[in-house]
């Protein structure tokens, strides 16, 4: 198109251009850079800034960020053959997953606009749904396996027979063996690898956090010490952030790192920190945190407070982006409830590596009561009293939360953890590999 031609919204932003290139080529590259940014919020489809946007970071090694100019390039003119010889140069993997997408039939059900029928996942109910008066209560999930229903139906990829923990949940295993085989999901898995391996992204998020002996916290390494030598399970490097971790973050980077947040330090006594240190090591082996953050993507939970945690999946939605493209809107709905059926036993299964580790049950159960509430207020916090909120709720209706509430940070759920892992504490096979 002519530049006359060009309507006001596409001249103001190439003045803007013009601009963005004089700073970068005198001596403000860097207020170039942000320039060049400032019009494409003038003109989001402008492929030219963008074009050159990619450049620069390609240039300068940062392949993330020429990778997502791409990617919205490509949704601008996705028959640009130069853009797709660009993003390829930099990424062949993505361009070809890119491609691929580009292809697959459009979504029936956000065309048609059809309601989706999930009748036939009743083993994970939503909060409005009603529960079965007849079902087990006694030991939920166990003795009541998923049924083939859980199990999506479309194509499934070649994975390792997994080898299930000594203290997994009974469950667990074949939770994660259905997320192995569903294509969608292990698509979002090698999203995250890149992520994991993208180290200039995650110095700047880590960037406010500390050694635990900057933190006044020394004992923490020695502590992570016997945790991981009671589970034989690999040191990660530990750091502390300043902020609440309703749960610790078990990053699996080339260097596995565990974020805890600084108000943990006074929250926790020793045997309680011996347990949350268990749980978490617990996601360290078996890939186990791949498959837990890949799980908080698929389900996208929103929050009312972003912190740390909520910064990396939202970081992560750049790296994955598309997986749920060629799937049916039915499907992944289905594959949310799966990925948080699956989180459901993964919590039960950490809870019982971090009880291995502190053998203390009434250290373990007040753990998980601090750790879904104010850690400021750990003090008064008692696990009767923390369970008498929940006693008009039967047992087994506990376990029964909706997608939008992690299990692993949920109150409700937490009263159910505690029953369980007081029940398991009583068990043949807690006996057998606490003497261990």
């Amino acid at each position: 198109m002519a530049e006359e031609q060009e309507s006001a919204q596409r001249k103001a932003a190439r003045m803007k251009m013009r601009e963005a290139l004089e700073l970068f080529e005198g001596r403000h590259p860097e207020r170039g850079v942000e320039t060049m940014k400032d019009v494409l919020e003038l003109d989001p489809d402008f492929i030219e800034p963008r074009k050159w946007l990619a450049d620069h970071y390609a240039d300068t090694g940062q392949d993330r960020l020429a990778i997502s100019q791409y990617e919205t390039m490509l949704r601008i003119e996705p028959d640009n053959d130069d853009l797709w010889d660009g993003l390829r140069a930099i990424d062949p993997r993505i361009a070809d997953k890119l491609e691929r997408l580009q292809h697959v039939a459009p979504d029936p059900f956000a065309a048609a606009g059809a309601s989706v029928d999930t009748s036939d996942l009743d083993d994970f109910e939503d909060e409005n749904d009603e529960l079965d008066e007849d079902r087990e209560a006694a030991t939920p999930f166990q003795g009541d396996a998923a049924g083939d229903d859980v199990f999506l139906d479309d194509d499934t990829v070649d994975t390792a027979p997994y080898e299930s923990l000594a203290w997994d949940h009974e469950q667990d295993p074949e939770l994660r063996g259905a997320l192995d085989s569903n294509s969608a999901f292990v698509d979002v898995m090698d999203g995250f690898m890149l992520l994991w391996q993208d180290s200039r992204t995650w110095s700047r998020m880590l960037v406010r956090c500390v050694p635990p002996n900057n933190a006044n916290w020394p004992q923490l390494d020695p502590l992570l010490a016997t945790a991981a030598a009671a589970l034989e399970a690999p040191m990660p490097l530990t750091v502390v952030a300043p902020e609440h971790t309703p749960w610790p973050l078990c990053l699996p980077l080339q260097d596995e790192t565990l974020v805890l947040g600084e108000p943990l330090r006074t929250a926790l006594n020793q045997p309680e920190l011996l347990f949350i240190l268990g749980a978490s090591l617990h996601l360290f082996l078996n890939d186990n945190a791949q498959y837990a953050w890949a799980a908080e993507q698929v389900i996208e939970r929103k929050v009312d407070k972003p912190g740390l945690h909520d910064k990396v999946v939202e970081t992560a939605r750049d790296f994955t982006v598309g997986w749920d493209q060629a799937l049916p809107r039915e499907e992944v709905v289905r594959l949310s409830k799966l990925a948080h059926g699956w989180e459901q036993r993964a919590v039960l299964s950490a809870d019982r590596a971090g009880l291995l580790v502190c053998a203390d049950p009434p250290a373990a159960c007040r753990a998980i009561a601090i750790m879904v509430g104010d850690p400021f207020n750990a003090p008064t916090v008692t696990v009767d009293g923390f369970l008498a909120q929940f006693k008009d709720i039967p047992r087994d209706e506990l376990a029964a939360i909706s997608l939008s509430r992690s299990p692993w940070t949920d109150p409700q759920y937490a009263a159910y953890r505690i029953q369980m892992l007081r029940w398991w504490a009583t068990t043949a096979d807690y006996k057998r590999l606490i003497g261990g």
